[in-house]
C-alpha cells in the first residue's frame, strides 16, 4: 500500500516534505504549503491516521521506510527537505539512521528521543479510559485547545480523532513512549535544525540536546514563547524560520536562543 499524499506546486521544484504529529493528518501543514510558493510540496498521511486508514498498525520504522519510497518516487532528485513535527519528527529522525541518502535537509520540531519509564504500567489503562472519549465532540474540543488549533480546523481535528482505531492510537503513544534515537544517525552529514518550545516539558528540552550532540551537522534552538505546537501557536514566525532555514539564510535571533 502506498500513503495517501496530498501534492502541491509544479514538480520539477526543489521538494519539501511534511510529516504531521500522531493522531491528526496532513491538514496541519495547510499555512505552511500556502507560504511555500517556491517549492514542490507533498504532505502525506501517516498509516493508520487521516486517509491512509487502511493500516492496522503503526511503526516509527516502517513509516521511515514508507516515507522514503514516497521521495524516491515523487521527490525532484529524489531528495526531499523534510519539516516533521512531534510523532512525525521521531519519524524524520528514524530516516536519518535509515536513508539519509533521500534527506536534504532537517527540520526537526520537538522530536521525544528518550523512552519514558514505566510507560507499559499505565498505557493500557490510560487508552481503555480515553479511547471512549476521542468520539465527543466536547472532548475533543478540549483536546484541540490544548493543542492549540485553531477553530477553523476542528472539523478536521474531530474527524480523525473520532475514525483512529484503538489499535493504531495504542501504536502511536507506544512508538512515541519508547523511541530513541538510532545509533547510525551519528554518520549522517545532513544538514539538520532541531527545535523545541520553550513551554515544553523538561524531557523535551533534554531530547533536543541529546539530538544536537548525537548529530554531527545540527544546530539547536529554543522556541521563546511557544509550547509543542509551534506552527499553530505562531504561524507566522514559523514560517519565518522554515524559509530562512531552507534559503540558508540568517534564523530569526530574537525568538530563538541558541541550546548548548
Amino acid at each position: 500500500m502506498d500513503l495517501h499524499v496530498e501534492e502541491y506546486g509544479e514538480k520539477g521544484l526543489p521538494t519539501v516534505l511534511f510529516l504531521h504529529g500522531g493522531g491528526v493528518s496532513g491538514w496541519v501543514w495547510e499555512k505552511q504549503v500556502e507560504f511555500l510558493g517556491e517549492f514542490h510540496c507533498l504532505v502525506p498521511d501517516l498509516p493508520g491516521q487521516g486517509k491512509s486508514n487502511r493500516w492496522g498498525s503503526f511503526s516509527i520504522k516502517e513509516s521511515a521506510q514508507l516515507v522514503a519510497q514516497l521521495i524516491q518516487k515523487k521527490a525532484q532528485g529524489g531528495k526531499a527537505h523534510i519539516v516533521g513535527h512531534s510523532l512525525g519528527a521521531q519519524i524524520l529522525v528514524q530516516l536519518l539512521g535509515d536513508c539519509p541518502n533521500v534527506v536534504e535537509s532537517a527540520f526537526i520540531q520537538s522530536a521525544l528521543v528518550r523512552p519514558i519509564r514505566g510507560l507499559n504500567l499505565f498505557l493500557k489503562p490510560t487508552i481503555k479510559l480515553t479511547f471512549p472519549l476521542t468520539r465527543k465532540k466536547w472532548f475533543a474540543k478540549l483536546q484541540a485547545k490544548s493543542m492549540h488549533v485553531p477553530e477553523e480546523y476542528f472539523s478536521h481535528y474531530f474527524k480523525d480523532s473520532a475514525t483512529i482505531t484503538s489499535e493504531i492510537l495504542g501504536d502511536i503513544l507506544r512508538e512515541n513512549g519508547e523511541f530513541e534515537i538510532p545509533q547510525e544517525i551519528g554518520t549522517s552529514s545532513v544538514p539538520v535544525l532541531i527545535l523545541v518550545g520553550e513551554k515544553e516539558r523538561g524531557m523535551m528540552l533534554k531530547s533536543a540536546k541529546d539530538l544536537v550532540e548525537a548529530l554531527p551537522n545540527a544546530q539547536g534552538y529554543l522556541v521563546k514563547g511557544v509550547g509543542h505546537s509551534f506552527n499553530f501557536e505562531n504561524p507566522q514566525l514559523f514560517n519565518e524560520v522554515l524559509k530562512s532555514w531552507l534559503f540558508n539564510k540568517k534564523l530569526a535571533q530574537n525568538e530563538l536562543v541558541k541550546i548548548q
